[in-house]
């Protein structure tokens, strides 16, 4: 879905009166999931609603985060505490000041086991003014309970090489130095894009690389007639399934605060020298 599906989806949804208490939004960018996030709020607590007016006090407020009734969550490093699934409850069952429902917009790639607990708590006996928007990533890396509890929204489901173009470049230029074994090079390109990008825009690059990577292992065995046409796809040497296999299984890595530069060069190494075997980060 892209996001004017989204809202389309929950426009219908208050029109009928058949809002969920929990819903989960992942894929797309961190701004994108965001503006979604904040739209419904509006179209929730509009005083049009299920339209949004723009000019009532929910809709210029709830952007700014001083709507009474609308609290953004933001863990440090997106990791939910418990002390911040407290919080939640502590205000989730306190009636609304102002509008008709009290949302809880969570930005979480991860949780704690005690957190993950506890706010699992919460979606399985909401008030019924209560409402929980997670925004994330990847859902799963959450508890199978929490993603059953919620409807589960997807922005844009097909990923496709849309990062920056210097990042490309240099990612490019990182290949080409490990095939010429240049490592002074391969070092110096892996640090500019670990500075120079989010860890969420390297997850794109590493989402896309497996997509690339998943043509090249299709075409290999004969199915390349309805595969679309990869961007960049010359870049990356592989000829093995046992290879994606080992970069699928890497993708993890990224879950947690792993050093991005050195991921990076190891990537690099055995996406271009794809006979090594023993490629390990652990």
């Amino acid at each position: 879905m892209n996001t004017g599906q989204i809202l389309e989806f929950f426009q219908k949804a208050v029109s009928k009166n058949r809002v969920s208490h929990a819903f989960i939004i992942y894929g797309g960018t961190e701004e994108e999931r965001k503006s979604v996030a904040i739209d419904i709020a509006r179209i929730i607590e509009c005083r049009t609603s299920p339209k949004i007016c723009s000019n009532c006090y929910s809709c210029k407020t709830i952007p700014s985060g001083q709507f009474p009734d609308v609290h953004m969550v933001q863990p440090e490093k997106r990791n939910l505490s418990i002390d911040e699934v407290r919080s939640i409850k502590e205000n989730m069952y306190t009636k609304p000041y102002y509008g008709s429902r009290r949302i809880f917009i969570i930005e979480t790639d991860w949780m704690q086991q005690p957190a993950a607990n506890s706010l699992l708590k919460i979606m399985e006996e909401p008030p019924s003014y209560g409402m929980i928007i997670i925004l994330t990533r990847n859902n799963k890396n959450f508890l199978p309970t929490i993603i059953s509890r919620a409807i589960n929204l997807k922005i844009n489901p097909d990923i496709e090489m849309s990062f920056d173009p210097k990042t490309t470049e240099e990612f490019v230029q990182i290949l080409q130095s490990a095939k010429k074994k240049n490592w002074q090079e391969l070092f110096k390109s892996a640090e500019g894009i670990s500075r120079n990008s989010t860890r969420e825009e390297i997850e794109h690059l590493f989402d896309s690389i497996i997509s690339i990577v998943r043509q090249k292992v299709l075409a290999a065995a004969g199915f390349n007639q309805s595969l679309p046409e990869k961007k960049h796809s010359d870049i990356i040497d592989v000829d093995e399934y046992r290879v994606l296999a080992e970069i699928l299984d890497k993708r993890q890595y990224l879950r947690f605060n792993v050093n991005t530069r050195i991921f990076l060069e190891l990537l690099a190494i055995k996406l271009s020298t794809p006979k090594w075997r023993n490629w390990q980060t652990r």
